[in-house]
């Protein structure tokens, strides 16, 4: 026997029936648009009035602006838009932390530049190639790059991370490590990721290592599973500061260096060995911290050291670099 007959037209029905909720659905949620628009701006207004937004470079107070539309750099083709893709994403995650004249005081590091330690030429034309102190000493590590010059506001959210422990930025510098990553290396070039150790002294004084948190930062920025735990491991276990050294502020390059000699140890030998190793500071002044990390490194079997900081001071530059020639100014 045949079971109950179910027509087509009934089918059709409780289709078009479903369609017409949904567009009914959609006709409220237009209507309630307005309405929701309104109360955002007032809550907007009052937000202004009672909590106005201060900008940790220069400390003015503002009005709440549009947002950044994303929280997370987007793994796509705009980030192999040189230094002004580092321009992008330093505008959307400094937004809201920044006011629009402190926004555009954001010097990307860009070409040309020495091709192992980053620094960039006074000259805008010609092609990346070693600097001279680079050709007179080649150094421990292979390259080192930098997010932006040490100057202007980004200078000033690296202050306020390192010496007035302001965490709320660890987010946003976190991406932007990642985007400079992603503009600097190709995918599988480095293995592990270690921050410069802190010694334990400095550590119990500071309270935390501004390196190991921007690590930490940019791997969670990432999104990161069970597989990058190798590639993000616990430094602690691998590589160390052996002994602690006086401040680096003031010293010249060759005191710089003498400060640093015999600063670092590896801990995990098998650890480092073979592998392509990414050393992260928040900034590069001479190099010598680097190259002494990376010739400890090296001599524990490490196969190459680079290293990755958000700022870089640029000696052979003014104040302003290059800022007259980018893009939109």
């Amino acid at each position: 026997m045949n079971g109950p007959d179910v027509s087509s037209q009934a089918l059709a029905t409780k289709k078009d029936g479903y369609r017409h909720d949904v567009a009914a659905h959609a006709g409220l949620l237009r209507l309630k648009r307005p309405v929701l628009g309104f109360g955002a701006y007032v809550g907007r207004a009052l937000t202004d009035a009672i909590f106005p937004r201060k900008c940790r470079a220069c400390g003015a107070y503002w009005p709440y602006g549009p947002q950044s539309s994303s929280s997370h750099v987007d793994h796509d083709t705009d980030l192999r838009t040189g230094e002004h893709g580092l321009w992008n994403i330093f505008t959307r995650v400094a937004l809201p932390f920044l006011c629009s004249d402190c926004l555009t005081s954001f010097e990307p590091v860009r070409s040309p530049l020495c091709e192992r330690c980053g620094v960039m030429f006074k000259s805008a034309v010609g092609e990346d190639h070693l600097c001279s102190d680079c050709l007179r000493h080649p150094g421990a590590f292979r390259r080192a790059r930098a997010v932006g010059i040490y100057s202007g506001a980004l200078m000033e959210l690296v202050h306020q991370l390192k010496y007035r422990a302001c965490f709320v930025l660890l987010d946003p510098l976190g991406q932007l490590l990642q985007g400079a990553f992603q503009l600097h290396w190709s995918p599988g070039e480095i293995d592990m990721v270690l921050p410069i150790p802190l010694h334990v002294r400095r550590w119990r004084q500071r309270g935390f290592n501004q390196a190991q948190m921007l690590v930490d930062a940019w791997a969670k920025s990432e999104r990161r599973g069970a597989r990058d735990e190798y590639r993000f491991p616990k430094v602690r276990d691998i590589f160390m500061r052996s002994r602690p050294t006086a401040p680096q502020t003031g010293l010249g390059k060759p005191e710089r260096r003498r400060n640093m000699r015999g600063a670092f140890k590896v801990v995990d030998r098998a650890a480092v060995k073979g592998r392509s190793i990414l050393l992260v500071d928040d900034v590069y002044t001479t190099g010598a911290t680097a190259a002494e990390a990376a010739r400890e490194l090296k001599e524990n079997g490490a196969e190459a050291v680079d290293v990755l900081t958000i700022a870089r001071t640029m000696p052979n530059l003014d104040r302003m670099g290059r800022k007259a020639e980018r893009i939109g100014t």
